[in-house]
């Protein structure tokens, strides 16, 4: 009975909430807290079908296996002499965290595998594994520290691993330690945040060819202050400092060491429940050791609209142009300019259907070389009781655009996953 959802939401926008709505409403398995500002269909709980975790002591465990395959009908990306394949998929997660009132500890880990059937070179493996802590001091103030290892690759048909002259997946490893800190002033809030990571990539054979990619190991230092302004409630301004340094460890790549910093100023806005977005816009330059090199500098951007037309649609629209590194020899970063639009339904209060575009400009300034990519994704998610559900995936990957001698190129790849919950 699809009326129940709007009319709850128009009683409580008016304040009026009586005993047989909450009957109504809770013989649909829609509740009050569903209908909150700012829940959206994928933050939405489902009391029927939300795993129930185990339950040790004061903490929870949460665990999700994930077990299928697929069809790739162009595991290189390239217009000619295209090679296609299927594939088997697996993927877990396992979240460990305390449920106490005030502070929190946490251990997280996931991972996600491919193994395709007749083309092994293309396989990969990724995972993170990492631990939390956070410290309460009050209401409006905490710290908090963590810690991450991962393990992930770069795509092969992604521009840069290309036009590196590289046909093959490249794995790297990265640990991450942050701390941050947060606190609130009457109207003023204060942000800050300190992030260390390291980049160690693997060397790929392609062709016969050693490709030396771990000469561009790197470390990275990121520092950022945030201040915020509440004109009035969900409504602030705000202002973004962010400083970062980054460090090559082999001495033939030291030129490439850079400092960048950023500016933004934006909002983050609730207009009425129904509309949510944050934009920050701003200004960025890197500059290098080697002088040489021409310093990057331009806008930065970073925005995110949430619409919310019924409670059982949520459109998702974001924004972000930002500078980063290369793992080519010729070219040392590009300026990233991404943006896209997803929409969330709930078609059935154990289907979820999801409708994804995006698209991904780089621009090297030396070489000259601009690439725009262009992704559209569909997503069935059914979900059969708490502990099994079903997932379907289809995506579609376009390059629109490519210079220094990259032919554009189309991939479609489908999937089908069944994933087992704790």
């Amino acid at each position: 009975m699809r009326w129940i959802p709007a009319r709850a939401a128009a009683l409580l926008l008016l304040g009026v909430w009586s005993a047989s709505d909450a009957a109504a409403q809770s013989a649909s398995g829609i509740t009050r807290e569903d209908i909150q500002r700012g829940v959206t269909v994928e933050s939405r709980l489902r009391r029927d079908y939300e795993p129930p975790g185990v339950r040790l002591g004061g903490f929870r465990l949460d665990g999700t296996l994930d077990i299928g395959g697929g069809y790739d009908d162009n595991i290189l990306g390239l217009k000619r002499n295209s090679r296609s394949d299927g594939f088997a998929d697996q993927a877990g997660s396992v979240r460990l965290q305390s449920d106490w009132t005030t502070h929190a500890v946490g251990l997280v880990g996931n991972f996600d595998a491919r193994q395709y059937i007749s083309r092994s070179e293309f396989d990969w493996v990724d995972y993170d594994i990492g631990a939390f802590g956070r410290y309460d001091v009050n209401a409006t103030t905490n710290v908090e520290a963590r810690y991450t290892h991962y393990r992930d690759h770069l795509d092969v048909y992604s521009y840069d691993v290309q036009t590196a002259g590289i046909f093959r997946p490249v794995p790297y490893t990265s640990d991450e330690v942050q701390a941050s800190g947060n606190t609130r002033f009457n109207r003023f809030g204060l942000l800050g945040n300190v992030l260390y990571r390291t980049y160690r990539f693997e060397d790929v054979d392609f062709n016969g060819v050693r490709n030396r990619i771990s000469l561009n190991d790197f470390d990275t230092l990121i520092g950022t202050v945030g201040t915020s302004y509440a004109f009035a409630p969900g409504r602030y301004a705000n202002l973004i400092v962010r400083l970062q340094d980054i460090s090559y460890t082999n001495s033939i790549s030291r030129g490439r060491d850079s400092f960048t910093w950023q500016v933004l100023g934006g909002v983050t806005y609730d207009f009425d429940g129904v509309w949510q977005g944050r934009l920050a816009i701003g200004w960025q330059e890197r500059s290098y050791n080697d002088p040489t090199l021409k310093n990057f500098s331009g806008p930065a951007v970073e925005g995110e609209l949430s619409w919310a037309p019924t409670l059982l649609t949520t459109v998702r629209f974001n924004v972000a142009r930002t500078i980063e590194e290369s793992i080519r020899f010729n070219a040392v970063s590009f300026n990233r300019t991404q943006g896209g639009a997803a929409v969330d339904h709930e078609f059935l209060r154990n289907l979820i259907l999801t409708a994804d575009a995006r698209a991904d400009y780089r621009e090297y300034q030396s070489p000259t070389q601009t690439a725009l990519d262009g992704l559209f994704s569909l997503q069935a998610r059914y979900l059969v009781n708490r502990n099994v559900s079903l997932v379907g995936n289809y995506t579609y990957t376009r390059r629109f655009e490519a210079t220094g001698g990259f032919p554009e190129f189309s991939r479609n790849l489908v999937s089908l996953r069944v994933r087992l919950a704790l």
